[in-house]
């Protein structure tokens, strides 16, 4: 199949890269309106072609998507809905990594009829987090009958000595910026940045974690096809203590302050100064000097809810159903920095993790049999099974286990 991904980023570009080695995939146009960035993160390969192109411009990717199947949107979750319009007039699948998450709103899917009278599937919140997060959230509620909660849990921990960015830093910011909400009995609730602090055990030697709630849309698509009564989201790590420093310090308001005879927002200035994601050279660079040394990106989800056990009487046979309480959880072990220096050299722990997942799911798209818009956590038993064995193959460690006894 031959694919088109607007935007050629670090993310974008990795995805190309690894979609490009699938035997299954023929051709993968990357477009970015900025050629001297995208060349910062592309590397050569056959399969792979770049073209100038702007997201905006209609026309112009509709004569790229002539010949494709799939469109992926790798640009930012701004062009989300004008993208997903043509997918549909070229009749192509679709692909994205994020939400808007404005006001808690998914606004991708209002558009699930439109796909579904045509037959397409557009795979919305499909890279690591969100993305193989929610494919863990519907592989643990699978078997449960009644979901008490579902908490997604997030690690991002890096040892390095220099201030390091993974991924874009508005989105970044943003995150710690934007109010995060909470889910309870169907409602989203909004709660207070960096809230409700707790310490959380992700695997050793990650334990006692400070996490917080978070602005992350991992959650915002699970009322829509989980029914739950709780839902939340929270993050921890040294980046994110730094984060909350920043915050706590005022640096990322977007209020004008007057410094002197000007006027200037502490987020602007923020972003202003703060370094971009290091290109694959830079990125080597850093690796070599030891100013990185390792970083981590996990995830852990704990789902409780109550399962049916069905019981077979020996002498009668007659079949009779009991219901028990279940918790049970999902540790998602990205690959680390130090494991991705050896696999792909100038990729970090997030452009890289991210990348692989989104390039998985977008193999995996023209064969999904559920049609229309939705999110990892709403693909069949089928389907779901196959893809968390593709994850484990690429390298990444999903563990489940049954954690009732610990948790009563």
């Amino acid at each position: 199949m031959k694919i088109l991904i607007l935007g050629g980023g670090a993310t974008g570009s990795i995805t190309a890269k690894i979609l490009a080695d699938f035997d299954n995939v023929q051709k993968v146009y990357i477009g970015d309106i900025n050629d001297k960035n995208a060349k910062k993160f592309l590397v050569s390969h056959p399969k792979i072609v770049f073209k100038i192109l702007d997201a905006t411009k209609k026309d112009d990717v509709k004569a790229v998507l002539k010949d494709c199947v799939l469109l992926i949107n790798a640009a930012s979750p701004n062009f989300n809905k004008d993208l997903m319009k043509i997918a549909l007039e070229a009749g192509v699948h679709y692909q994205d990594f994020a939400s808007f998450w404005d006001k808690a709103v998914i606004e991708q899917l209002e558009h699930d009829v439109a796909f579904k009278e045509k037959g397409l599937v557009a795979l919305i919140n499909a890279s690591a987090t969100p993305g193989v997060s929610n494919l863990l959230v519907g592989e643990l509620c699978s078997g449960l009958k009644h979901i008490e909660y579902i908490k997604i849990r997030i690690l991002e921990n890096t040892n390095d000595s220099i201030p390091f960015t993974a991924w874009s830093k508005e989105t970044v910011f943003d995150e710690f910026v934007c109010s995060p909400y909470i889910l309870k009995n169907g409602k989203f609730i909004a709660k207070e940045n960096f809230g409700e602090e707790e310490f959380y055990d992700f695997p050793k030697p990650f334990n006692k974690q400070r996490c917080y709630l978070v602005a992350q849309e991992d959650i915002g698509t699970i009322p829509h096809f989980i029914k739950t009564k709780y839902a939340d989201i929270k993050i921890g790590g040294n980046d994110v203590e730094f984060m909350k420093t920043l915050f706590q310090l005022g640096l990322l308001k977007t209020r004008l302050v007057k410094m002197g005879n000007a006027l200037i927002s502490p987020y602007q200035f923020m972003v202003r100064v703060w370094p971009d994601v290091p290109s694959l050279h830079e990125m080597k660079k850093l690796v070599d000097s030891k100013k990185i040394i390792d970083a981590n990106l996990w995830v852990s989800i704990d789902v409780a809810g109550v399962e049916t056990i069905k019981v077979e009487n020996p002498e009668t046979k007659e079949v009779s159903s009991t219901h028990k309480k279940k918790t049970i959880r999902a540790n998602i072990l990205f690959p680390s920095q130090s494991e991705i220096n050896k696999v792909y050299p100038g990729a970090n722990y997030i452009s890289y993790s991210a990348g692989l997942s989104a390039a998985i799911f977008a193999a995996s798209i023209p064969t999904l049999e559920r049609k229309g818009v939705y999110s990892a956590e709403a693909i069949g038993d089928k389907n779901r099974d196959s893809l968390i064995k593709s994850f484990k193959k690429a390298g990444v460690k999903i563990e489940i286990t049954d954690t009732t006894e610990s948790q009563s």
